[in-house]
Formats: structure tokens, C-alpha cells, sequence
């Protein structure tokens, strides 16, 4: 399902790329397909070491505060994984680009679970579920309320903001979180 939704995506976009191409100037002229290469390897490999030191970070960050692995590694060790994608969304709402901010925001998480299903072919132990906590199935279903909500709110688009702050959308969005947030910290193991 993964491959055939990233596959509608780029038949979407590949359909309506000249409706945005046609509107903006072409940024960074100045720099070389080899410079924009060594650039984003750098900066992959910089994500990678990253990516690789976080968990002893977040196992240790967990231990010192006296926090559940389950609540440091759901917000903390999530959210700096996120910041990439965040980096992306903020850059992609600056140039306008709100589908491109949206679609990042719903793909990247369409292929975090989508790495779950790769992972279970390589571990060996078992089924990789059956050896995770059961308080993730409280994130698992603060994701599946989330991701509807954002359908709901692609198709039925508010047009006011409540109390001045947001759509009814995102206020649902960050209630949902901060209620997982509250949950696994009650019941993190």
C-alpha cells in the first residue's frame, strides 16, 4: 500500500508540477549539481550519526529523569527524529508550497510505518510486536485518530479559526498529543 500511495503521489504531482514550476524563479543558480550532492550527503550522513547515537541519548536521558523508555522514546526521541521533516514543512510553507508541507508531514509518517513492517522481516526474534509494550498501542491509536482528523480536515477545510488560534482541526491535532503525551507518562513502561 506504501509503494502505491507514494506512486499516486508522484502521478499527482508529476500532472501538476508546471502549475508551480510556472510560478517560481529558479533559486540557487549559482550552485552545482556536485555541490548540491556533497551537501546533501553531508548533511545524510550528519542525520545517519545522528540517528544512530539518539537511542543511547534517549535510554539514558530516560534513566537520569526517572522516565518510562516508552514516554522518552514516543516525544523525545520522535521529535528529534521529526525535526528533519519539520525543517522540510517549514521550508516548503515559505516558498508556498503548502501541498508539498502537508504531503511531507503525512509521507514521512506513511513510511515510518512502512519501516515497521521492514523491521519485522529482520528481526528474528519473532514477530517485533509481540516484543514492544502494550502502552504503544495508546500511541498507535493517538496516530490513527490523528491521521483522520487531517483527512477529515483535507476534505471538509475550515474556514474560521477558533479562539483566534487555529483551525478546529489542529486544535484536535494537539489535544489528541497532549492527551498521548499524558498517557504515556502515566503509564510508560
Amino acid at each position: 500500500l506504501y509503494l502505491l500511495a507514494v506512486q499516486t503521489v508522484f502521478r499527482y504531482e508529476r500532472e501538476h508540477l508546471e502549475e508551480f514550476v510556472g510560478q517560481r524563479e529558479r533559486r540557487h543558480q549559482d550552485i552545482t549539481l556536485r555541490q548540491a550532492a556533497a551537501r546533501y550527503a553531508a548533511a545524510a550522513i550528519a542525520v545517519v550519526g545522528a540517528g544512530v547515537w539518539l537511542p543511547f541519548v534517549g535510554v539514558e536521558l530516560a534513566r537520569q529523569m526517572g522516565w518510562s523508555n516508552t514516554f522518552v522514546g514516543t516525544l523525545f526521541v520522535a521529535f528529534a527524529t521529526s525535526v528533519p521533516e519539520l525543517v522540510v514543512t517549514i521550508a516548503a510553507m515559505r516558498i508556498g508550497a503548502l501541498d508539498m508541507a502537508i504531503g511531507n508531514l503525512l509521507g514521512s509518517n506513511l513510511f515510518d510505518v512502512f519501516v515497521i513492517a521492514v523491521d519485522d522481516l529482520f528481526f528474528m526474534a519473532g514477530p517485533i510486536l509481540s516484543h514492544v509494550s502494550p502502552v504503544h498501542a495508546i500511541s498507535a491509536m493517538s496516530a490513527l485518530v490523528m491521521t483522520g482528523l487531517a483527512i477529515v480536515g483535507l476534505f471538509f477545510r475550515p474556514r474560521k479559526r477558533l479562539l483566534r488560534l487555529a483551525g478546529w482541526v489542529s486544535l484536535a491535532l494537539f489535544t489528541v498529543y497532549l492527551l498521548n503525551s499524558y498517557m504515556l507518562f502515566l503509564h510508560g513502561e
